[in-house]
């Protein structure tokens, strides 16, 4: 074999580390780019981790990934990794211009994606911090340019933020899952500030919801139906969901619960206890 052949080897057998890597890493999982001429029908999903998430070692969007792959999702995942690179309390207390600057990047490749096919589903996903970048990612949008539903899990970003710019930017629903049992909401955000770097005696939306604004205009009412608070409930605990932090990115949860939202399979047949804010 001459020198040729012997780098041609080397080149071949580099390409494969460095997918299996990029794979590990929790970057884009592509079914398919977003410039094509026919997307699938299963369209988008943007997703955002919590803090201290996205990379090698702590990667819950992994589970979320394979989730949708085993519900038969055939669009494209694309998992941004907005975090800090400095750990899960760095990512928390992060300011907001960090997020926002963060949130207007994913709002970039939206407006593409949106652009490149206007009638393909986009679901924007966020895990605890990742909530508080979801939402400043709507609020990013030209309200001409909308994702057809959200979903938030573990949101630590406070209930009583005002969503009526985000809500103007999604067409469908706003599914925010919830639980009264989630140690980290209870305990380490108190402590550490929301997401959206309020402190004090201001509960997480993930162990409640969220709550209509006061005073709340006819409009924001309106906006606000869009949202559903769904609680968690022993039944979840079947496809590994006990009610903590990032139990709702359980492969079979997502499976059974998320993916149905995500695959337009109607909302009605999966969660028929959810709540609107009050």
């Amino acid at each position: 074999m001459n020198s040729k052949d012997h780098g041609h080897i080397h080149i071949r057998a580099l390409s494969v580390v460095i997918s299996a890597l990029t794979a590990l890493c929790g970057c884009s999982q592509n079914f398919g780019g977003p410039t094509e001429a026919a997307p699938s029908s299963h369209g988008d999903v943007y997703y955002l981790d919590g803090a201290g998430g996205g990379g090698l070692l702590s990667n819950w969007g992994r589970g979320v990934k394979s989730g949708l792959s085993m519900a038969g999702f055939n669009g494209k995942f694309v998992e941004y990794r907005w975090e800090t690179g400095m750990g899960v309390f760095a990512d928390q207390v992060a300011s907001d211009a960090f997020k926002r600057g963060k949130a207007g990047e994913v709002a970039a490749m939206i407006r593409t994606a949106r652009s490149a096919y206007p009638d393909a589903p986009i679901t924007l996903m966020g895990l605890s911090a990742g909530t508080a970048v979801a939402v400043f990612t709507l609020e990013a949008l030209p309200e001409g340019c909308q994702v057809d539903n959200v979903v938030l899990l573990g949101a630590s970003i406070g209930s009583d933020y005002d969503l009526t710019a985000a809500l103007k930017r999604v067409r469908g629903r706003m599914y925010v899952f919830t639980s009264e049992n989630d140690a980290v909401l209870n305990f380490a955000v108190p402590i550490a500030g929301t997401a959206d770097r309020q402190s004090g005696d201001v509960a997480s939306a993930g162990l409640d919801g969220f709550r209509l604004p006061p005073g709340a205009s006819a409009e924001t009412r309106r906006l606000y139906a869009r949202v559903s608070n769904v609680a968690w409930r022993t039944q979840f605990e079947r496809d590994g969901d006990w009610g903590g932090h990032t139990d709702t990115t359980h492969p079979r949860f997502v499976k059974d619960y998320i993916a149905p939202l995500v695959l337009q399979e109607g909302p009605q047949n999966v969660h028929p206890n959810w709540s609107a804010p009050r």
